[in-house]
């Protein structure tokens, strides 16, 4: 029985430095980037043509880790830990049992 940690990152900033520092034997995967565009007129009362944009980026990557039960409470330790400023995280676990497995077998043809 494994458990798998799924970890979704989200930041303003560039991931790519900073995932390197991540324990061997993960999965790393980039997600889509999503973009915001924003228009703003410069001046309030005057010069309509005279427009400012500004556009926001978003990040993200998606760390996959497996874990044996009895690893995983050091891993979510390191997770609680982890620190990397101006990034969101998601953490998602799911473990296979044996029901899970027995299941499985009984449904396969």
């Amino acid at each position: 029985m494994a458990a798998k940690i799924r970890v979704v990152m989200k930041s303003f900033m560039s991931q790519s430095n900073q995932v390197s520092g991540l324990l061997p034997f993960t999965k790393k995967i980039g997600l889509p980037e999503s973009r915001a565009l924003y228009t703003v007129l410069r001046s309030p009362h005057i010069d309509k043509k005279s427009r400012e944009q500004f556009s926001m980026h978003v990040k993200k990557q998606f760390v996959e880790q497996t874990a044996k039960p009895h690893e995983l409470h050091k891993k979510l330790f390191w997770l609680k830990r982890l620190r990397i400023p101006g990034a969101q995280f998601e953490i998602q676990i799911s473990f296979k049992t044996r029901l899970d497995m027995a299941r499985l077998r009984s449904q396969a043809p």
